[in-house]
């Protein structure tokens, strides 16, 4: 059994734009499973005007909750992606297959890029097969892998616009990506860049510092202490803990380069998370099981 999907869109931008974001995709802020891609042949062929390129990908993938234990080793999987791109008729071909996993699940994915005057037609095709199990793990597990596909879909149109603006001639981070191979990526562009971490840090140290400011200016919070007193020296502490200048346009500049990021912001620990899907249905189980205890046991009584 194959189960199958056609997506079709258009993009109003000319198809040297698209089919160069296309080559340059990763890393962006919306594909955070991406770890690594590697080109593994590249070719040029003058007379016909045809790249060939052959290139290596590394992606991390998640485990729905009602799979059954132990399907998978590992939820990274490694996928080939072939490309063909045509100068002359300005047409972009880009076939995408999972080089492990492939007996629980095996994606192929088609992808036909064509300039149309001034905007790009694009389809994607793609089919997913299962071979493991009885029939019905095996639909089950082809319809969640159509599923994901659709979903990752969006966020893949998304960096796929973010690489195309960023790859007009009036952005100051063309060279950049054009020149990738020879000089690291931006920052803003790196789903796993370790400037996130100091984004994060300098973002807490800028809430600590609010917050004090504020019961600083709070009425009846300002208390006299000695030199030997231990809150003069909580305050020392917060002092050498406050931003300094540089730190706060180091803050304001990362700011900007990760505003595009969803993955970037801080969640709040005082909001209460959403359950897992697993711990749902164990809740929900042991609420029917108490139900059904207290409900034998009243029959009993009766």
């Amino acid at each position: 059994m194959v189960s199958s999907h056609l997506d079709e869109l258009t993009f109003p931008h000319p198809f040297r734009f698209v089919c160069q974001a296309f080559t340059l995709r990763y890393p962006n802020p919306f594909a955070p499973h991406v770890i690594t891609a590697d080109t593994l042949d590249r070719s040029w062929d003058a007379e016909s005007g045809i790249l060939r390129s052959v290139r290596l990908v590394l992606k991390r993938g998640t485990i729905p909750g009602w799979a059954p234990r132990g399907i998978v080793e590992k939820s990274e999987t490694w996928v080939l992606e072939e490309s063909t791109i045509n100068v002359l008729e300005g047409t972009m071909t880009l076939s995408n297959r999972n080089l492990d996993h492939r007996r629980v699940m095996e994606v192929v994915e088609k992808i036909t890029l064509r300039a149309i005057g001034e905007v790009t037609e694009a389809t994607s095709y793609v089919e997913v097969t299962s071979s493991w199990g009885f029939y019905a793990i095996r639909k089950r597990i082809e319809k969640y892998g159509i599923s994901r596909f659709q979903r990752q879909s969006k966020n893949s149109r998304h960096g796929l616009e973010l690489i195309i603006k960023l790859l007009r001639p009036s952005s100051p981070l063309r060279d950049p990506l054009l020149n990738a191979e020879r000089i690291n990526y931006p920052p803003s562009l790196a789903p796993t860049s370790p400037l996130k971490s100091r984004l994060r840090e300098l973002r807490l140290r800028a809430q600590e510092k609010q917050r004090l400011i504020s019961e600083m200016l709070r009425p009846g919070s300002k208390k006299e202490s000695s030199p030997s007193d231990p809150d003069s020296e909580e305050d020392e502490e917060h002092e050498d803990d406050s931003l300094t200048a540089a730190e706060e346009a180091e803050l304001e500049q990362l700011e900007r380069e990760f505003s595009a990021d969803p993955s970037s912001v801080i969640p709040d620990p005082s909001l209460p998370s959403n359950p897992s899907p697993q711990k749902r249905r164990w809740f929900w189980w042991w609420r029917w099981h108490l139900c059904s205890d207290s409900s034998s046991s009243e029959s009993k009584k009766l």
